[in-house]
């Protein structure tokens, strides 16, 4: 009987990657058979909300007395309000430049010398947390006080700070006062707790038999809400050179060569930035809007403000409004339940307005929670631009985007598959002619106010609008589209 040969090695080797291939070939001919599955499924796409740019409750004045006045009434009622809550410490830094008479100094050495003493120095300045604004602990907040004639300079950029959904938007003013450094008074500094906290500090190593504090810089940075006129936060900066005489104790005696040298003048930089920061009760929703599926059930994007012993206690109601609650229901943790796609109009959505009860006021916000079927993709219409210009006896084709569904073949919509609707405030003034999937918009005479022009698309069963306002001008030369 003969035995069968064994099996060489290189073919063992052949054998096992022509069986890898063959199950990565299989893997790839089923995720591709789903890829082709997903992609030709018709998908619709929900258009975002682009709110227009709310007005603030106060316009920022223009000069900076006017600034001034308003930012400080806004602080002022933040300190007295019994709906907000004040947090404050001071940051010290003592990083810059030190003139002292020693040559040889290993600045590796004394800069962690001086990280170690900034965290030092600021824990003698008082750190104060969540202390409510109505309580009698508020009466140590510190105290701004500035006078018109010391503002040397106004700085300010809405647009430097980012709004809840992560974008830029003035939906906060921060806006800064450089200060004349040479109004501010440094007679009580000698005689303060910190100062007297520092040379404690310092009594084993050496003896402050003086100093003296120039002052270099002065600054109050205010953070408001443009949307609520609420102070969100405040920074009061100071830096000095601070210069110091001081003599070194027997124990530190050997760090120099001669008695004399004992006693010396060290100059350093010293910076302290107050920073006082304000939580006010209340609710919010972290985005304007969330797009959902039938079914789906998840948590309402929402942040409540109160006291965090009213947490503790649960003495805080929350309650819905919701515009369709058949279409979705919210229980007592915020969860809310899509039970169907809502019978209105998809861009409309479903508006759910939350209402915070806490010690007997009532906070609201509203969101909109858009219900559909299908998945986000290219669907809808929007205009491009906030805003369009056309001149009288002039056409312009409008920047619109009117996207229509794919069909199995990944071929456009015939026309007849969706309609395009126009509705123009002012026809007297303007009108638009649809071409295919363009707008050209020509100007009939000048209008004292922009006209409102409004498309809405019907496709597959949904409904999709935008707004634009149109300025209708006098001349050619006025017309200024970007």
């Amino acid at each position: 009987m003969s035995k069968a040969k064994p099996m060489k090695k290189g073919v063992k080797v052949f054998l096992i990657l022509l069986i890898v291939l063959v199950l990565l070939a299989t893997c790839f001919v089923c995720v591709a058979i789903y890829a082709r599955y997903e992609f030709q499924k018709e998908r619709t796409w929900l258009p975002p909300v682009f709110s227009p740019q709310q007005a603030s409750a106060t316009e920022l004045p223009d000069n900076a007395a006017d600034a001034y006045a308003y930012a400080m009434r806004l602080y002022k009622e933040a300190v007295s309000s019994d709906r907000a809550e004040g947090s404050w410490h001071t940051d010290v830094d003592l990083g810059g430049d030190v003139v002292w008479p020693f040559s040889e100094i290993d600045n590796t050495l004394v800069d962690e010398i001086r990280a170690q003493a900034a965290g030092a120095v600021q824990a003698l300045y008082p750190t104060v947390y969540s202390v409510k604004m109505s309580d009698e602990a508020a009466d140590e907040i510190p105290v701004i006080d500035l006078k018109e004639s010391e503002i040397l300079e106004y700085i300010y950029d809405p647009e430097n700070i980012f709004n809840r959904k992560g974008e830029y938007r003035s939906d906060t003013y921060e806006i800064v006062f450089k200060v004349d450094p040479s109004f501010e008074n440094t007679d009580d500094i000698a005689g303060s707790e910190v100062y007297r906290g520092v040379c404690d500090a310092l009594k084993d190593a050496l003896t402050v038999n003086s100093a003296s504090f120039e002052v270099k810089e002065v600054e109050i940075r205010f953070r408001i809400d443009r949307l609520t006129d609420q102070m969100q936060s405040v920074d009061l900066m100071r830096s000095y050179d601070v210069t110091a005489d001081v003599t070194l104790t027997d124990a530190y005696a050997s760090l120099v060569k001669t008695d004399a040298e004992r006693r010396f003048t060290v100059t350093l930089p010293y910076r302290a930035t107050e920073r006082i920061s304000f939580m006010w009760y209340g609710l919010r929703f972290t985005k304007d809007y969330i797009e959902q599926k039938p079914d789906d059930i998840d948590t309402l994007p929402m942040d409540v403000y109160v006291n965090a012993a009213a947490v503790q206690g649960q003495d805080f109601t929350i309650e819905y409004d919701i515009s369709d609650p058949e279409t979705i229901e919210i229980d007592a943790d915020a969860v809310f339940t899509v039970n169907k796609r809502n019978d209105v109009s998809d861009t409309e959505g479903v508006r759910v307005t939350a209402i915070l009860n806490y010690e007997g006021k009532t906070y609201k916000d509203d969101l909109i929670v858009y219900i559909s079927e299908l998945d986000k993709t290219t669907t809808g219409v929007r205009f491009w631009r906030d805003s369009f210009m056309v001149a009288a006896g002039e056409t312009a084709a409008m920047p619109v985007d009117i996207r229509v569904p794919v069909n199995e073949q990944s071929d456009l919509r015939s026309e007849e598959e969706y309609e395009l609707l126009l509705d123009i405030s002012d026809p007297q003034a303007l009108s638009i002619e649809i071409d295919n999937k363009d707008l050209f918009a020509t100007g009939l005479k000048a209008s004292a106010d922009p006209v409102t022009v409004k498309i809405t698309m019907k496709c597959g069963g949904h409904t999709y609008y935008a707004e634009i306002p149109v300025t209708v001008t006098e001349g050619k030369e006025a017309t200024d589209n970007g």
